[in-house]
């Protein structure tokens, strides 16, 4: 069951978000307010126009993008970047989404089932009851009912 919608851009929509001249009061333009927080993809010595680390990464064996340190797929946000700045094609883009999509799906199969076989420890139902006192808890993953 896929919760996760792929939504496809072009290269000329995600070139227009991230390099968007339009100005802006605090940000200078709307370019730059879209690249405010966004790591950019790149060697780990290689420095951007903005004086800011490029990061490393690899291209994982079903073509996705994924960080070379830990492995694990490149947010969204960063591998829009990547396309808007020419690092990656916009097919190297939908196909780490598409990967992306099924490695969440099967992390959030395991987690149901182990929630299911193991439960919720002592310690996460003691904070569950400091946090929510006598509300009823729901766990947002397996959308059951957790009995504290």
């Amino acid at each position: 069951m896929t919760h996760l919608n792929l939504e496809m851009k072009t290269k000329a929509e995600l070139e227009a978000k991230y390099n968007d001249p339009t100005p802006l009061k605090m940000w200078g333009t709307v370019g730059a307010r879209n690249r405010s927080g966004v790591a950019p993809l790149g060697g780990e010595t290689d420095y951007g126009s903005a004086g800011v680390a490029r990061h490393d990464y690899i291209i994982g064996p079903k073509g996705e993008v994924r960080w070379a340190k830990s492995n694990n797929i490149v947010p969204g946000d960063i591998l829009e970047m990547a396309v808007a700045d020419g690092v990656i094609d916009i097919a190297v883009r939908n196909r780490t989404e598409e990967v992306r999509i099924v490695e969440d799906e099967e992390f959030f199969a395991q987690y149901r089932a182990n929630r299911e076989k193991y439960g919720y420890s002592a310690e996460e139902k003691f904070e569950m009851r400091a946090a929510f006192g006598d509300e009823e808890v729901i766990d947002i993953i397996t959308g059951k009912v957790v009995a504290l």
